[in-house]
């Protein structure tokens, strides 16, 4: 935890100093909007924020279908256990049932 907030204080460094070794006054255009001038620093930021926050939204996306094919596939998993289990206890019966069968078998030929 400590290195994470260690290595939060550093970025927010980096960031700030970033920002003010940019103080260029710039005007964005896009598509015919001109926006008010700005420095050039903050409109770095504010592009790579937007960047981030569309990447964590994209990946956000990808977790839910992840996390959606997770259950899907331990509830499976569990169904096939449970068949598994059944089909084991159905041979276990068997087995038995054949014991029995070839006891009377050979007491039948001892009989004989």
């Amino acid at each position: 935890m400590q290195i994470f907030l260690f290595l939060a204080l550093v970025c927010l460094i980096v960031i700030a100093v970033f920002i003010f070794q940019n103080p260029t006054l710039v005007v964005v255009q896009f598509l015919g909007w001109n926006s008010p001038e700005l420095q050039l620093g903050l409109i770095i930021m504010l592009a790579v924020i937007s960047g981030a926050f569309i990447t964590f939204m994209l990946d956000t996306f990808r977790y839910f279908k992840i996390a959606k094919t997770i259950r899907e596939l331990r509830a499976s998993n569990n169904k096939l256990e449970k068949m598994n289990k059944s089909l084991e206890q159905s041979k276990e019966q068997s087995a038995v049932s054949q014991a029995g069968v070839e006891a009377a078998a050979a007491a039948h030929e001892q009989n004989k």
